[in-house]
């Protein structure tokens, strides 16, 4: 309930990252997908919607590792103020 998107950009800027349109796209589907499934959404997932609704056609899960390279949904439950998704270590 406390997370807002300046909190956001602050934890990118320590991180030395810049939330661009497209970083700001995943953190907010994989906020929305949370709210309606109580979980974060998988990676094949995240680039089925980023390929259909981001319109990077030729979109794959190494785009969305290039956005957050340590570990694309895992950052964007971070940066959205999510749990840690539970597959993760």
């Amino acid at each position: 309930d406390d997370w807002s998107e300046a909190i956001a950009e602050e934890l990118a800027r320590l991180d030395g990252l810049e939330l661009c349109d497209l970083r700001w796209w995943l953190i907010r589907f994989v906020r929305t997908h949370y709210d309606e499934y109580g979980m974060p959404p998988l990676m094949r997932t995240a680039v089925m919607a980023v390929r259909r609704d981001a319109g990077l056609e030729d979109a794959s899960s190494q785009t969305l590792y290039r956005l957050f390279p340590d570990g694309p949904i895992r950052e964007a439950c971070r940066f959205g103020g999510l749990p840690r998704p539970e597959s993760c270590i």
